[in-house]
């Protein structure tokens, strides 16, 4: 039979306590922006599968080029990419959906109702608006996740992180209606 005594519980409860800190740090802190663009972290977290240090590589000219890539890495593996577009007519993002596109192409592409025309993918979404910039007035964000592993199935947190994103980004980079 055990004895429990009210010192033993108290110093139970510290030491309990002083192992939760210890724990917690080894999953690294989701950033508070992903490329530039402030985001709930709540929204980032399930797409990286933060093991490791949260890094990003962006294009040379980030910025000044009609293109631009973020590539963001968890630790050594590449998590996901974003690709930031302007160009001078719309485009459809069915079509950049089609799963035999390379760069852009999504597992399971629909139709999904954001910014002017959207396609959400199992593995990623694309996203188009009339922005208007010199010498452009569209704007295209296009994100695919890249996991190593294979790609889960997360439709629903690509969907709510671009709900977030897509705005955010879109006042970032100053985009104004023509």
């Amino acid at each position: 039979m055990i004895h429990r005594t009210p010192i033993g519980l108290l110093t139970l409860t510290v030491l309990s306590g002083l192992a939760l800190p210890a724990c917690s740090s080894q999953h690294p802190a989701i950033p508070e922006s992903i490329c530039g663009t402030r985001v709930d972290q709540k929204l980032t977290e399930p797409l990286l599968r933060a093991t490791g240090k949260v890094n990003e590589w962006h294009t040379a000219g980030w910025g000044d080029r009609e293109t631009n890539w973020c590539i963001v890495r968890v630790g050594k593996e590449e998590s996901l990419r974003l690709k930031f577009a302007w160009h001078s007519d719309a485009v459809d993002p069915m079509k950049s959906a089609s799963p035999d596109k390379n760069v852009t192409g999504l597992q399971n592409p629909v139709q999904m109702q954001l910014a002017d025309n959207a396609a959400l993918g199992d593995d990623g979404a694309i996203a188009t608006t009339r922005c208007q910039t010199k010498p452009n007035n569209h704007f295209t964000l296009a994100l695919k996740l890249k996991h190593r592993d294979g790609v889960p199935r997360l439709r629903r947190d690509i969907e709510q992180f671009m709900r977030a994103y897509m705005p955010a980004t879109i006042k970032a980079v100053g985009c104004t209606h023509p």
